[in-house]
């Protein structure tokens, strides 16, 4: 709907209406005394100019299209009055006349009708403006991140006397007067704090808030230095981690983060966005604290693992070797002494000895981190060997060992004093088992064979009382034992030695009586050519 009226009834106040009304008043009576003087009066002038006067009268109350509507209005009076009081018979002069006064009346329109209209732009802008600046402060007052609106008329002032001066390095020129960084942090005044701002600073009004930064901030903060050096050398954003001091004196630490406009306009009022993050900082060095604990624990569990570990590694050899010394002993103190068996029992002894140095140099190259090297292994003559070192107990306990092995099985790429170590561990452990079980018949059956993946498998099957189903899901898992006397560690290790050679071991029942195990090794090097053990990743491997 098109308004010939700038206010709307509601928009002016009582006072306001009378004027208006008064103004049209008067410019309705001045049109039609301009009419009647115009149009009944021999005048000889451009009588009809006097209607600028009623439009001027009458932009103060019209629109834009009132203003069209009474200029249009204007000129038709104009016309008919000319044409009443002249006829058609007029003289040039006359004519002139009419023209004069209707470009006075169009150019007077015309300005008019650009003055309302730049007038509604402005109060457009005005009303942008001031709903921009009203959703500013709902945000910043609101905002939950503690926001602060920063002077930095004053800081720009002397950074820009230092630039005249020709400085360039702020750093320099702070070694050689200490006194700038307070000064600088003296510059900077607080205008505007919201709601968050003030809980960070101690649950303050805003009239505390107001005024220099300094009480806040010392001025011997890294953070508020680099500030003003961001400031100086005119970046468009800083952020940093610093430290604030509450109204109460209670320090927090704080992420600060600032955008610097483009030109000096808006430096009585830039925004300072500050992040409380004392509680990150604090989780931070309890946490750091806490893997600094963790790390000291896994250095003595690596410890007790590699203890235990050693234990059990040299219990078998060194009992055997006490055995074969105890026999040694005996055949020579016969009479005759038989020095044939004592030979054979000191050759054992020896063999037992060198297995037991073997252990401990592979715990050294542990500690030392010193690389074991793949050899190519025969896994026929290792398991006979192998026997001959467990003979003692085999005979003793009245075990049969069968070995099946087809005559091309290729070598393992292993190393041999390791897989020996874990064939021990395999074939004691099932001795230990049909032994406590009291099994009438006692076979260990040893198996070899080759997989389509390029694996040799060795199969170690017994007669004993086989795993229960807990022992199938857990008989790898560090410290779980069946055993009332065990510790737990010989098959973890055997599993973790396995695998460094990029081979596999597991464990199930056999349809009938007892378990067997099952190691996989790669006839090729896939796994490492080079086995680096450290504590940390055995402990990583055995748990």
């Amino acid at each position: 709907m098109v308004r010939l009226w700038k206010w709307l009834p509601g928009e002016r106040s009582a006072i306001e209406r009378e004027n208006d009304t008064a103004l049209a008043i008067a410019a309705g009576s001045n049109a039609f005394a301009v009419f009647i003087i115009d149009t009944f009066t021999s005048i000889e002038s451009a009588v009809a100019v006097f209607y600028v006067i009623i439009m001027l009268l009458s932009a103060d109350f019209l629109s834009r299209f009132g203003v069209l509507a009474a200029g249009a209005l204007c000129t038709g009076l104009c016309v008919i009055s000319f044409f009443l009081s002249h006829g058609l018979d007029n003289d040039l002069a006359t004519f002139l006349r009419l023209v004069g006064s209707l470009s006075a009346l169009l150019i007077t329109t015309a300005l008019l009708y650009k003055n309302e209209t730049g007038r509604l732009a402005l109060l457009a802008s005005h009303h942008r403006t001031k709903s921009s600046e009203y959703r500013y402060r709902s945000i910043f007052k609101q905002s939950g991140i503690a926001l602060w609106e920063q002077d930095l008329t004053e800081l720009n002032r002397l950074l820009e006397n230092l630039r005249a001066q020709g400085v360039v390095d702020l750093c320099a020129y702070t070694r050689t007067h200490p006194d700038f960084p307070k000064a600088c942090v003296d510059a900077i005044r607080t205008v505007a704090v919201n709601d968050a701002a003030l809980e960070l600073l101690g649950n303050i009004t805003h009239e505390q808030a107001i005024g220099p930064i300094a009480r806040f901030i010392p001025h011997d903060c890294p953070s508020l230095f680099g500030f003003v050096k961001a400031f100086f050398h005119g970046q468009r954003r800083f952020e940093a981690k610093g430290r604030i001091r509450d109204y109460h004196g209670e320090e927090s630490v704080i992420l600060m983060a600032v955008e610097f406009p483009d030109d000096q306009s808006g430096l009585d009022r830039i925004v300072i966005g500050l992040v409380d993050i004392t509680e990150r900082e604090e989780a931070q060095a309890t946490m750091m604290a806490a893997q600094a604990e963790l790390a000291r624990a896994s250095r003595a569990s690596a410890v007790g693992a590699l203890s235990a570990s050693l234990a059990h590694e040299l219990n078998q050899p060194l009992g055997a070797l006490l055995m074969n010394a105890q026999a040694c002993l005996r055949w020579l103190s016969r009479n005759p002494p038989d020095l044939n068996a004592a030979i054979r029992a000191a050759e054992r002894t020896m063999r037992d000895g060198e297995r037991a140095s073997q252990i401990v140099k592979t715990t050294k190259a542990m500690l030392s981190r010193s690389p074991i090297a793949s050899e190519k292994v025969d896994l026929p003559s290792l398991v006979e060997e192998t026997r001959s070192l467990l003979e003692y107990e085999i005979d003793r306990q009245n075990i049969s060992i069968d070995l099946t092995s087809p005559p091309d099985v290729p070598p393992a790429n292993a190393s041999k004093s390791e897989i020996q170590q874990v064939l021990i561990n395999l074939i004691t452990n099932a001795m230990q088992a049909m032994e406590e079980a009291g099994s009438k018949t006692r076979r260990i059956s040893i198996r070899l064979s080759t997989s389509d993946t390029g694996f040799v498998v060795m199969t170690i099957g017994d007669t004993g009382p086989g795993l229960s189903d807990e022992a199938i899901e857990n008989v790898f898992e560090p410290y779980f034992t069946t055993k009332p006397s065990g510790m737990g560690m010989g098959l973890a290790i055997c599993k973790s030695t396995v695998e460094a050679r990029g081979g596999k071991l597991t464990a199930r029942n056999n349809e009938t009586v007892g378990a067997t195990f099952e190691i996989a090794l790669p006839v090729e090097n896939q796994g490492r050519l080079t086995r680096m053990y450290d504590v940390p990743q055995m402990v990583a491997q055995i748990g």
